[in-house]
C-alpha cells in the first residue's frame, strides 16, 4: 500500500515543509533602504514545528499498515500546519510593528504551509478511501 496516492500527497507535504525552513518567509525595506528578510529558523518555535510537521509527513507514509493512525497523524499534520501559517502571521506582524517599514510583502516560503494543509488533508481522504475500500472487501468475505 506504499504505492498509493497519499503516499505522494504525504512526500510532498514533507517537501514543503522542507522548503518553508530553507526559503525566505517575508521581506522588507525599511526607510534608508535596507532590506530586511524574515526566515523561518529566526524563531525557534516556528523552526520546530516546521520540522516537526515535515518529519511528521515522511513517519506517516510508512505507516500503511496502520490506517487509523496514519489518518490520526494525518489531522495532527493539519494542526500543525495551521499552526505554522498562525505562527509566521504573528512573527511577521510583531517583526513590522517593532520597526518603520517603506514597502514590504510576503514571500512564496509562506504560502507553503497553506499547500502543506492542502496536501495533509488529500492524505487524508486517500487514506479514508482505503479504508472503505477494505471494509467493503471484508463484507464480501
Amino acid at each position: 500500500m506504499i504505492q498509493r496516492i497519499q503516499s505522494v500527497w504525504l512526500l510532498l507535504a514533507a517537501i514543503a515543509g522542507i522548503m518553508t525552513y530553507r526559503l525566505p518567509l517575508w521581506e522588507g525595506i525599511l526607510q534608508d533602504g535596507t532590506k530586511k528578510v524574515f526566515l523561518g529558523p529566526e524563531m525557534l518555535l516556528l523552526f520546530t514545528v516546521i520540522v516537526a510537521t515535515s518529519v511528521l509527513a515522511l513517519v506517516t507514509i510508512f505507516l500503511f499498515k496502520n490506517r487509523k493512525l496514519q489518518k490520526t497523524l494525518c489531522f495532527l499534520g493539519i494542526v500543525l500546519s495551521i499552526v505554522i501559517v498562525i505562527l509566521e502571521f504573528t512573527q511577521v506582524e510583531g517583526f513590522k510593528s517593532d520597526t518603520n517599514f517603506k514597502e514590504s510583502r510576503w514571500l512564496f516560503g509562506a504560502i507553503l504551509p497553506i499547500l502543506m494543509i492542502l496536501l495533509f488533508m488529500l492524505a487524508y481522504g486517500g487514506i479514508r478511501k482505503d479504508q472503505k475500500l477494505v471494509k467493503s472487501l471484508e463484507r464480501l468475505r
